[in-house]
């Protein structure tokens, strides 16, 4: 039993001995990894990576025939881009079908305070009225164009169309865009299609008038061509560039309307009272841009289109005029004394400064009274008395 305990422990020793006499070298030592320690970085501001630049591309629908004809045309539109206030970076000519065209590389921002491009809306005014007449409805129109033109909008075209068997009109103006300042804006190309023509050659022919209307205004027309139209005839289309934002149109002016109290029993008293009340806006200092007349009842009346200017603040807009209501607050036995003191209150309104452009007598035998429809601008302080609902 002895010698059987000791060979057990003398084998032990004989076999781990050497393990643990072996000599021990710093060098060849392998030590267990351990987790990397983060240090504290010094206090500074946080790293921000400036934004690379938008290049965009711009390109055409126009073709030639051989690949060195695309080389001039493309350096003529770099040139117009570069006129129109625009960054260009160098254009190719590209394989388009079996012809060639060309492309360009730009910038599609501009700096706050760069002059060209300008930020403008093409806008289009209908009166929504219908004539029987063609001449009548042309009539209206060229009047309606005269007084955008006093207004000093310019007028890019005006046009007669079908409604029903009756005809309408529109004028296609142009209005500044009041953008909110920002840092940049956006370059943006639009298209504009105006003309009617029998033929295709009538359409090229007067593309040159039509881009001669943009750089008037101060718009950069970048090309003109001849493109045919839903019914058949060919009209003018103008590829022009303008700057914007991401917060919206704020056009310069609006179109509002003011609805005429009297009343007629014919339509066409109620037609010449409507012309005659253009005139009295515009001494007022409020653009008129067309009448109509508009059934009222079993009678007629009319109201007046006019430009309002806006007045862009933070909490919203504020239009330049308005069409303030006095109510009189007496009251006439017969009608021709109310008539007097209307007459003598209209001419106080406008000694103050409140032109007048409309007026009615209203009430029964014993209790006539007056109402009064002024103009009154921002910022202008008018009789202080309860104003009647409209």
């Amino acid at each position: 039993m002895l010698n059987k305990l000791f060979l057990a422990v003398f084998s032990f020793f004989a076999l781990s001995v050497p393990s643990f006499s072996q000599s021990f070298d710093l060098n060849s030592a392998v030590l267990p990894e351990l987790p990397a320690v983060k240090a504290p970085l010094p206090y500074g501001p946080t790293p921000v990576t400036p934004p690379g630049v938008t290049i965009a591309v711009y390109s055409t629908d126009e073709t030639v025939t051989f690949e060195s004809q695309a080389k001039p045309a493309m350096d003529a539109r770099i040139n117009a881009l570069k006129a129109a206030g625009i960054t260009t970076l160098g254009g190719r000519v590209v394989e388009l079908g079996n012809d060639y065209s060309f492309v360009i590389d730009y910038i599609p921002t501009v700096k706050n305070g760069a002059a060209l491009p300008p930020a403008i809306i093409v806008e289009t005014y209908k009166n929504g009225a219908s004539y029987w007449l063609d001449s009548e409805a042309k009539e209206t129109m060229n009047a309606c164009v005269s007084n955008f033109r006093a207004a000093k909008l310019p007028v890019l075209g005006s046009y007669l169309y079908d409604v029903g068997s009756d005809s309408a009109f529109a004028v296609d103006y142009l209005v500044k865009n009041v953008l909110r300042p920002t840092q940049e804006y956006d370059v943006k190309f639009e298209n504009y299609t105006g003309g009617k023509f029998t033929f295709e050659s009538e359409a090229v022919k007067n593309v040159p008038a039509y881009i001669a209307l943009f750089k008037q205004a101060g718009v950069p027309a970048i090309r003109g061509k001849a493109v045919a139209r839903p019914d058949g005839d060919y009209a003018v289309a103008v590829e022009y560039v303008i700057k914007t934002n991401k917060y919206g149109a704020r056009p310069q002016y609006s179109v509002s309307r003011y609805d005429s109290r009297e009343t007629f029993t014919f339509d066409k008293e109620a037609l010449k009272a409507s012309k005659a009340a253009l005139p009295a806006f515009a001494n007022a200092g409020v653009p008129p841009l067309s009448a109509v007349v508009r059934p009222e009842g079993r009678d007629y009346s009319y109201s007046v289109d006019f430009l309002v200017g806006n007045i862009y603040q933070q909490g919203g807009v504020i239009p330049s005029v308005a069409i303030e209501t006095y109510q009189a607050p007496e009251t006439f036995t017969f009608d021709s004394e109310a008539k007097k003191a209307l007459a003598e209150k209209a001419a106080a309104f406008s000694a103050a400064g409140l032109p007048v452009v409309g007026s009615a007598v209203t009430g029964e035998l014993g209790s006539f009274t007056y109402i009064i429809d002024y103009v009154a601008k921002a910022g202008q302080q008018g009789p202080v008395y309860p104003q009647l609902p409209r």
